[in-house]
């Protein structure tokens, strides 16, 4: 069991929690609540791996993955929460997820043959497309598309994982020092409520 494969169970996870729970909040069925968890899981590297014209497509080539998130989402579905506690968890989940992701599909990007800005931009596509397909399914405005830090944090993700795999050529640190970094960034955002500019209107 490769390390980057035991990163990717993780992230998968997170993701499918952060999905789950959306429905949860939603007051989905138990179906709702895998199809939510499985949008974020595996939605954003799908389309990467469209994009890369990489096949069979990895939930396709590896059940697991799709196995993870199903029993996350059951798991979610029998758990009980206290008022409030949903959506945090919600929050916190993706954030984790969204760092793993922008990490691991830079890295898969690279491996594939892409150039460094192509790679870090399939890697925020791996992080943030599961995340919007989720939230448009339950009527709300992608965290992508708010005034949050979030595909930023992604952004800075992949171009860590970038900077560090050319300075160090070791994968495993380049990976952990930029899912934390990410995590790290989208974490600062959620504790103090950072938000990017909007423009000034003019009067």
């Amino acid at each position: 069991m490769s390390f980057l494969f035991v990163l990717e169970m993780i992230g998968t996870a997170a993701f499918a929690v952060s999905g789950a729970v959306a429905a949860s909040r939603k007051n989905m069925d138990i179906f709702g609540f895998c199809v939510l968890a499985l949008m974020p899981a595996v939605g954003g590297g799908t389309l990467r791996d469209l994009l890369l014209d990489r096949f069979p497509v990895f939930w396709v080539a590896d059940t697991s993955y799709v196995i993870v998130a199903l029993l996350v989402a059951v798991a979610v579905f029998f758990g009980v929460y206290r008022p409030g506690e949903r959506f945090r968890l919600l929050v916190w989940t993706d954030a984790l997820g969204m760092a793993l992701f922008a990490a691991m599909g830079t890295d898969i990007s690279l491996a594939f043959g892409t150039g460094p800005i192509v790679a870090v931009m399939l890697g925020v596509t791996t992080a943030v497309t599961g995340g919007i397909i989720r939230d448009i399914m339950c009527g709300e405005i992608p965290l992508v598309l708010s005034k949050e830090v979030y595909a930023t944090a992604a952004f800075a993700t992949g171009l860590i994982f970038v900077a560090v795999l050319t300075a160090s050529d070791n994968r495993n640190l380049a990976l952990i020092v930029s899912t934390v970094a990410g995590f790290t960034i989208r974490g600062l955002a959620i504790t103090f409520n950072w938000s990017l500019p909007r423009p000034r209107v003019r009067r």
